[in-house]
C-alpha cells in the first residue's frame, strides 16, 4: 500500500496507521499465512480492573482485532501496589508460565541456577512470539478513565473507513501497530511491550532487533520535554549489529527525569541539541528472552521485597 508523505518528508501518520491496520486483519483471518502473537497480557493496577480487561481481550477477539489462536491474559499487580513496569513484567511472564502449567497440570520451576523441572512450559514460553502491554497506571489528564483503563479509551482515528463500525479503542489501534513487529522476531520468540496510554504511529514492519539481546524505540525530542520523562542515552563507543546486519546503537544510561544538568553531565544531549526519549517500547530476543524467562522465577520474592520496601 502507497504512503503519502508530509511536508516534513516523513510519511504521513494516517497511512501508518491504515497500513497497519491492514496487516493487522490480515494476521487475524489469515495467521497460517501472516505471523500473529502467540499470546496478548496486559498488565492491571487490580483483580477488578483485570477483570474488566479480560471482558476487552474477549471483545477484541469477537471483533477479529485478536486472533483465536493467541493466548489472552490480564495480569493484576500483587495486592493491587505499585511495583513498577520492570517487576510487573516479570510478574506477567510468571503468570502466564502458571497458565500453560496449569493447562497441562504441570509443575512450573524456572529457576535460574538449574534446568526447569518441566522443559516443556520453559521450550513452549522460550518459543512464544508475546506483546505486553503496560496498562494499570493511572491518568492524571482524564482521571475518570482510570477505573475502565487508559488503553481503551475511545479514538476515532480512521472513522471514515468504516462509518457505520464501532469506534476503535486506542487499545485497537496499537493492536494494529504492533501486528506488523511479529515478522521481526523470525524464527525466534520473544517478548514485545509497550505502554497502554500512548499511540505510536510508526511503521513497525521496519524494525530490526538484536539477535541475542533488547532494544529500546527512542524519539528525538527537545529538552523541555526530555526532563519530564525518561532519557535514553547512547554509548559513544560502539554500535551493536542486528542479524540482518544492520547497526543497533548501544545503551549506556537511562535517566528519569533528569534535569538540565544531568542531561548534560551525562552526555545525552545530541549535537542537534535534542534528546532520546523514551518512548517504552522495548523488544527482547534470543538468549536475552531465555534470561527474562529464568528471572521470572524469582518474582514472588522480588515483589515481596518491593513490597515491604514500598518503594518501586
Amino acid at each position: 500500500m502507497a504512503m503519502t508523505r508530509s511536508l516534513l518528508g516523513k510519511p504521513d501518520p494516517m497511512d501508518v496507521l491504515s497500513n497497519s491496520w491492514y496487516h493487522l486483519r490480515l494476521s487475524v483471518r489469515h495467521p497460517e499465512r501472516v505471523a500473529t502473537w502467540d499470546a496478548i497480557i496486559l498488565t492491571a493496577a487490580s483483580p477488578e480492573q483485570a477483570e474488566l480487561y479480560e471482558w476487552q481481550l474477549r471483545r477484541a477477539k469477537r471483533m477479529e482485532r485478536i486472533a483465536q489462536s493467541t493466548l489472552t491474559m490480564a495480569v493484576p499487580d500483587p495486592q493491587g501496589a505499585r511495583i513498577g513496569s520492570g517487576a510487573a513484567t516479570l510478574s506477567a511472564i510468571r503468570a502466564l508460565a502458571d497458565h500453560l502449567a496449569n493447562r497441562e497440570n504441570s509443575q512450573v520451576s524456572l529457576d535460574n541456577n538449574e534446568e526447569p523441572h518441566d522443559s516443556s512450559i520453559y521450550n513452549k514460553l522460550v518459543k512464544m512470539r508475546i506483546l505486553l502491554l503496560h496498562a494499570g497506571g493511572d491518568s492524571k489528564r482524564v482521571p475518570w478513565a482510570n477505573p475502565m483503563g487508559k488503553v481503551f479509551l475511545p479514538l476515532p482515528y480512521l472513522a471514515d473507513e468504516d462509518p457505520d463500525g464501532p469506534v476503535s479503542l486506542l487499545f485497537d489501534h496499537i493492536l494494529a501497530v504492533s501486528s506488523c513487529v511479529v515478522q521481526a522476531f523470525k524464527d525466534k520468540g520473544g517478548l514485545f511491550i509497550m505502554t497502554g496510554d500512548v499511540l505510536p504511529c510508526f511503521d513497525s514492519s521496519i524494525m530490526v532487533f538484536p539477535d541475542d539481546g533488547a532494544c529500546v524505540v527512542t524519539v528525538p525530542t527537545t529538552l523541555d520535554i526530555a526532563k519530564n520523562h525518561g532519557v535514553i542515552v547512547l554509548s559513544s563507543t560502539g554500535t551493536d549489529v542486528s542479524d540482518n546486519d544492520k547497526k543497533l546503537d548501544i545503551v549506556e544510561n537511562l535517566l528519569q527525569k533528569p534535569s538540565l544538568k544531568e542531561l548534560m553531565n551525562n552526555g545525552a544531549i545530541r549535537s542537534d541539541g535534542r534528546a532520546l526519549l523514551d518512548t517504552g517500547i522495548f523488544a527482547i530476543r534470543g538468549q536475552a528472552w531465555q534470561d527474562i524467562i529464568k528471572l521470572s522465577s524469582t518474582c514472588p520474592m522480588l515483589i515481596s521485597e518491593l513490597l515491604s520496601q514500598k518503594e518501586e
